[in-house]
């Protein structure tokens, strides 16, 4: 499993000979500050916590805080401009020797960068150019050099234009992909989830995902056995979350449907339903070992 496996290099799970269950899925937590001190020091607290497999380095709060700084002028910033400021703080990030993440969530998806087409294109080409990728090669942007060896992954919207283009350019640099897809507002249907993992999958992502908002229990069994279906038939890792309350069951036991990893929180959520990650760990250890 591209860049999951490789970020709990440092636990025995990762390692199928020594693991209690090959099915216990990464876990993954959020940071989304702005602030290059409290980016820093969010990121050493999550790996301080040794449960932590991979943080998610969510960009859309930096990319819309950098915007609104810019928007006294009367030229908006361009969009290379706030790629180039994101890679700018990568070091922070990097210090804290775990596996990144990079998200760029729009509003078009839950997220804080109300962004258009074009504008999101331009940013993740910038950041694909401006990363080297995986295997100890690092940021090429940046005030001061990264944490050598950490391995980076890119978010790339599934829903957005040119995205099988963005799949693409990513894997010249050699960098991992997450295609997401999430609906806040509800939960598709059974074969809309499953046409998107297969759109997924034919994009050429690494890990296909998708999160759902549900209104009721039975919203939640459809997601998982979406999943689990896509898990069966996909040559790619499938991720697949329920949010809210409702959809615990996802972010607890998700891997038994086949999901390869988790998100959990430390500090602020950055979707409903996140779990804190002491909890969700303790609970995790006991299940799959």
């Amino acid at each position: 499993m591209p860049f999951l496996n490789d970020a709990a290099g440092h636990r025995a799970a990762v390692d199928s000979s020594t693991a209690a269950d090959s099915r216990r899925p990464a876990i993954i937590v959020p940071v989304q500050a702005t602030v290059p001190e409290e980016i820093l020091g969010q990121c050493r607290a999550i790996a301080d916590t040794g449960v932590v497999d991979v943080i998610e380095w969510r960009i859309d709060p930096v990319i819309d805080c950098v915007a609104d700084e810019s928007s006294h002028g009367a030229v908006p910033i361009a969009p290379q401009k706030l790629a180039e400021a994101v890679l700018g703080l990568a070091p922070h990030v990097t210090a804290a020797g775990l596996p990144v993440l990079i998200t760029l969530r729009t509003g078009f998806e839950g997220g804080n960068a109300e962004v258009s087409e074009e504008v999101y294109t331009e940013i993740l080409t910038t950041l694909i150019t401006g990363i080297a990728g995986t295997s100890g090669r690092s940021v090429r942007s940046g005030p001061r050099e990264p944490s050598a060896g950490v391995t980076w992954a890119l978010d790339v919207e599934i829903d957005r234009r040119g995205a099988a283009e963005l799949i693409d350019m990513a894997h010249g640099e050699d960098l991992p992909v997450v295609a997401s897809h999430h609906n806040f507002a509800g939960t598709d249907s059974a074969e809309a989830l499953a046409n998107t993992f297969t759109r997924m999958g034919a994009a050429g992502a690494d890990v296909a995902k998708i999160a759902m908002m549900p209104a009721s229990r039975a919203d939640v069994a459809e997601l998982l056995g979406a999943t689990a279906r896509a898990a069966e038939t996909l040559e790619v890792p499938v991720l697949g979350i329920s949010m809210g309350q409702l959809g615990r069951t996802s972010r607890v036991m998700g891997a038994d449907f086949g999901s390869c990893a988790t998100f959990a929180q430390l500090g602020e959520a950055s979707a409903p339903g996140q779990i804190a990650v002491a909890d969700l760990a303790r609970v995790i250890a006991e299940l799959y070992g």
